[in-house]
């Protein structure tokens, strides 16, 4: 699966909030995420521009791997993600393995959604609130296509194109 994304920081959530529910976005839910990364083995995961990750989301746990970015406008890249059941036992197998840990990313995030594009609101520790924009494809020759529909959503937001972070919160905190 490859996860087409453009994120923003922005300054009034609320506004945001009323400009996404005009554009026809729904509210899903709001819900808790803590991310544990971890650094490679045999490469520097900073210098690759991949990711592991182990997700707790709501007590649900998710293992993602996000490969590079795919271009040099959004955070487009390919995405494998499975549940499992132990957080605590999966980190232990990393570690185990050589895997190195990363101190973990907080936030809050609110999901409003539009047919198949997810708009995320996040209040991350230590950083403050973000728009992604996300959509999932699975064929790569979609990719501008869905790009030029989420940057429509941005331009619609009153939010410039310039505004755009291709910088993982991990990476905005420096942690990476």
């Amino acid at each position: 699966m490859i996860e087409v994304e453009i994120k923003v920081k922005i300054d009034d959530k609320d506004k945001v909030v009323e400009q996404l529910k005009n554009l026809g976005f729904k509210f899903i839910k709001k819900k808790f995420q803590e991310d544990i990364y971890f650094n490679g083995i045999d490469r520097d995961f900073r210098e690759t521009d991949e990711a592991l990750r182990i997700r707790n989301e709501d007590g649900n746990f998710f293992v993602t791997y996000k490969g590079p970015k795919i271009d040099k406008i959004s955070k487009t890249r390919e995405e494998i993600e499975v549940k499992i059941e132990n957080k605590e036992k999966m980190r232990q197998i990393f570690k185990k393995l050589g895997f190195k840990e990363v101190p973990p990313i907080r936030k809050i995030r609110e999901i409003y959604k539009k047919g198949d594009i997810e708009a995320s609101i996040d209040d991350v520790e230590g950083l403050g609130l973000f728009l992604e924009l996300e959509k999932s494809i699975s064929d790569i020759n979609e990719k501008d296509r869905i790009l030029e529909e989420l940057m429509d959503i941005l331009k619609s937001l009153n939010i410039s194109k310039d505004n755009i972070i291709r910088k993982s919160y991990l990476e905005l905190r420096g942690l990476q």
